[in-house]
């Protein structure tokens, strides 16, 4: 008897980030379902690592990359379809808007018989020229004739598809991100180790007894980090005894790093890095601030909402959705307004505590990841 096609999970790359959590965490459940499982994903990082370390199969790919290169592209589409017919899935789901185009193609050349895409944040909603954001959405209108099904994280991401003409062959869906509350609070640290654990890399950064302030997020341009030091410093010149973390990697570190020396901020704001552990050290946190000017359904506020911490975040893809009047939203790039609302909470114990409730009501009544994996698991197999 021929051994069962596999279902494919695949993402641009492996850098690990929230599309790549939620890529492993749904190749974990689909494995647990006795479903023929392989991850695809370019270049090299964590992602491979940790299917390797859980016994997932996983395929990198050599030529799949985040960047417009028409080179590199048709190389990346022959590397698929080659895989394609290699593999003979019975579903790919394909996630990031690279990724979503090539594969989709490649399966339309090798007729896969089904295509599912997720869209983590439509790509044409970061801030780009004019011209750039009507080709993405071209882009995206052409291919979407290639996909079976695609899901959307949040509402507006559907609207929006459904007002540019974004059309799947079936249908388009919203199916939220979720979280195992129960098992990911299993993991995190009490206050006072998260701190330790925290603090133990850099000892003349002293957090124990500060305010902290922490933001979970890689260095990408729409994450916004470069801009979020300067309102680190206006918050730190009116209120001394307030500290900054800021835990993840990217392509910006460098140019991160400089800002932050420039400024002086080494007193003051911690730029810790990439840390694996991260998600176990929300509650060194007194507050969890996101600062982007793109996202789709962030997998660091799901966690900040679980672990019980109150969240300023700005007005961007699911956000004011996902918190619904249980955090404070302000309008991406506006300093005073993110300033004024960190000091705030940082002087409101009654406000910083009701939020923090509120979060975390909110995840646990409407974000559950069995209802996130039994929807995706729908999409993906072929009905009898």
């Amino acid at each position: 008897m021929p051994p069962e096609r596999p279902i494919l999970l695949m993402v641009t790359s492996q850098d690990w980030g929230g599309a790549q959590a939620y890529i492993f965490n749904l190749a974990q459940e689909l494995k647990a379902r006795n479903l023929p499982v392989i991850v695809c994903a370019g270049g090299r990082g964590e992602l491979g690592n940790r299917c390797r370390e859980a016994g997932i199969e996983f395929q990198e790919l050599k030529w799949m990359a985040r960047d417009i290169n028409p080179i590199n592209n048709l190389l990346s589409l022959l590397e698929l379809t080659k895989l394609f017919r290699r593999l003979r899935p019975q579903a790919i789901h394909l996630n990031s808007s690279m990724m979503g185009v090539v594969g989709s193609l490649a399966a339309k050349l090798t007729k896969v018989p089904r295509v599912v895409y997720v869209a983590h944040g439509w790509v044409f909603n970061e801030q780009l020229p004019a011209w750039k954001k009507k080709f993405y959405i071209w882009i995206e209108k052409t291919s979407s004739s290639w996909k079976d099904i695609i899901i959307c994280l949040f509402p507006d991401d559907e609207k929006l598809a459904r007002e540019l003409k974004i059309k799947a062959r079936e249908k388009i869906v919203t199916i939220p991100n979720g979280i195992d509350v129960g098992k990911f609070e299993q993991q995190l640290l009490d206050r006072d180790s998260a701190r330790t654990t925290l603090n133990g890399r850099d000892s003349r950064f002293e957090i124990r007894d500060s305010m902290i302030v922490g933001t979970i997020a890689n260095a990408y341009p729409p994450k916004n980090l470069i801009w979020y030091l300067d309102v680190c410093r206006s918050v730190h010149e009116q209120k001394l005894d307030v500290k900054f973390v800021i835990i993840g990697d990217g392509p910006q570190m460098d140019e991160l790093r400089r800002k932050h020396k420039e400024l002086k901020q080494e007193d003051y704001v911690l730029l810790a890095g990439r840390r694996m552990d991260a998600p176990q050290l929300y509650r060194a946190f007194d507050l969890f601030v996101l600062p982007s000017t793109k996202e789709g359904m962030s997998m660091t506020l799901l966690e900040a909402m679980a672990s019980h911490v109150s969240i300023i975040a700005t007005d961007v893809g699911a956000n004011r959705w996902m918190l619904d009047s249980a955090g404070i939203i302000v309008q991406p790039n506006d300093m005073q307004a993110l300033t004024n609302a960190i000091l705030e909470l940082m002087s409101d114990g009654l406000k910083h505590q009701t939020l923090a409730n509120g979060a975390y009501e909110q995840i646990k009544n409407r974000f559950a990841w069995s209802k996130t994996v039994d929807e995706t698991v729908k999409s993906l197999l072929l009905q009898k």
